[in-house]
C-alpha cells in the first residue's frame, strides 16, 4: 500500500485491509507482467520508441482477480511491426495471467501515438478518447517495459499544461500559480465521464456497477489530481518548479494524493478523511469479493438491493467527506472557490 495511505491510516487510527490486499496483488501482477515480457518478448531496440503501459485499477494498486486488465502500447516513432508485436505480447501476457480483457470502450488494448496526447489538447482533434487516455496516463498508469516513452510523454504533456505560466507575462521565477490549463482539463474529463455515463444509462439501461464506480472510484480519480493542482502555490515557490511538482505528485494514485493531505487538515477534516478512507476500503472489498457479481445483476432480488444500498451509502459518505475537505477546510476553502467552478 502506498506510503501516503499507510501514513493517513496511522494518523486517523484506522486499518485498510482491502486496500492492503489489492495493493499487494497489484504489485505481484505488475512484477509478473514485467518478468513475462522480459522472458518472452524478443523484439530488439524498441525501448526508446515504445512502451507497454498498464492503467486502471492495477496501476492504482486496487486490482483484484475480477478486475479488467487495461493497457495500451504507447509509441513514439516505433515502426508498425514493432507496435504490432508489442500489443500481441501484452495480449499474450494477460492471457497467461488469466486476467480479464481490457474495457470495451476502445480506450484500451490499442496502439496510442504519444504525440497525439500532448499536441492535440483541446479543439476539434482532442476527442473524448484522446483526452481520456491523456488524463489516465497522468493519473493512473504504470509502464511494464523500460518506461522511456511513458516518461517522455508525461513530461511533454505537463510541459504543454504549464507553458502559459512560463511565458514573459509571468516568468518561470515568479510566484507559483495554479495551472489553470491542467485544472480545466481535469474538470472537463470529470464532466465528460459523468455525461458519458448518462448516455450509456439511456442507451443500455441502468448499470449499478457502473453507477457505483462513477460515484466512488471515478470521483476519487478526479479529486486526487484536483487536490494536487489546487495546492501547487502552497507546495512550491515558483513556476519553474511546477512541472517537477506535478510529475512527482501525480505518480501517487488519486486516493494516495488525497490521503497525503491528512496531516495538513484540521480536526473536522481529518474525521472526514477517516470516513472517506474507510468507505473507499469497503467499496474495494465489494469489488474484490462476491458482492461484485451481485452488483452486476439486473434483477431486484433482496441481495441485490442490499448491495446497491450499501454502495449508495458508501457513495454518499465519500461525497460528504469530499465536501468537508474541499469546501470547509482552510487548506482548500479559498482556492476551491476561486478556481474550481468559474
Amino acid at each position: 500500500m502506498h506510503e501516503y495511505l499507510a501514513k493517513a491510516a496511522k494518523l486517523t487510527g484506522i486499518e485498510l485491509p482491502a486496500l492492503e490486499k489489492t495493493s499487494e496483488f497489484s504489485e505481484r501482477l505488475l512484477d509478473q507482467f514485467k518478468e513475462g515480457l522480459n522472458k518472452n518478448l524478443s523484439i530488439e531496440g524498441f525501448e526508446k520508441t515504445a512502451d507497454i503501459v498498464l492503467l486502471g485499477s492495477i496501476a492504482r494498486g486496487e486490482f483484484s482477480s475480477q478486475s479488467d486488465c487495461d493497457y495500451f502500447v504507447l509509441q513514439n516513432g516505433a515502426p508498425p511491426s514493432t507496435t504490432q508485436a508489442l500489443i500481441k505480447a501484452a495480449d499474450e501476457e494477460r492471457e497467461r495471467a488469466n486476467l480479464a480483457e481490457p474495457g470495451t470502450q476502445g480506450v484500451f488494448g490499442e496502439i496510442v501515438v504519444a504525440a497525439n496526447l500532448y499536441e492535440s489538447i483541446g479543439l476539434e482533434d482532442d476527442t473524448n478518447r484522446n483526452m481520456t487516455r491523456r488524463i489516465l496516463l497522468l493519473s493512473e498508469s504504470k509502464p511494464v517495459t523500460l518506461g522511456t516513452t511513458h516518461a517522455g510523454t508525461i513530461t511533454n504533456i505537463l510541459s504543454r499544461y504549464c507553458s502559459d505560466l512560463l511565458t514573459s507575462d509571468y516568468g518561470k521565477d515568479s510566484q507559483a500559480k495554479v495551472p489553470r490549463f491542467l485544472l480545466n482539463d481535469l474538470v472537463r474529463y470529470w464532466r465528460t465521464v459523468a455525461v458519458d455515463f448518462g448516455t450509456k444509462r439511456w442507451r443500455k439501461g441502468n448499470s449499478q456497477l457502473r453507477l457505483a464506480k462513477l460515484r466512488i472510484t471515478r470521483k476519487i480519480l478526479f479529486a486526487g489530481p484536483l487536490a494536487t493542482v489546487l495546492l501547487a502555490p502552497k507546495r512550491i515557490e515558483t513556476n519553474s518548479e511546477l512541472e517537477i511538482y506535478l510529475r512527482e505528485s501525480l505518480e501517487a494514485s488519486p486516493l494516495a494524493q488525497i490521503a497525503n493531505l491528512t496531516d495538513s487538515l484540521n480536526r473536522q477534516s481529518r474525521e472526514a478523511m477517516k470516513t472517506l478512507l474507510l468507505n473507499y476500503d469497503q467499496f474495494i472489498s465489494i469489488l474484490s469479493g462476491g458482492k461484485r457479481a451481485v452488483l452486476k445483476r439486473t434483477t431486484g432480488d433482496t441481495e441485490s438491493k442490499e448491495v446497491r444500498n450499501e454502495c449508495r451509502e458508501i457513495g454518499n459518505n465519500i461525497q460528504s467527506s469530499l465536501e468537508k475537505i474541499f469546501f470547509d477546510d482552510p487548506l482548500f476553502k479559498e482556492s476551491f472557490r476561486k478556481y474550481s467552478v468559474f
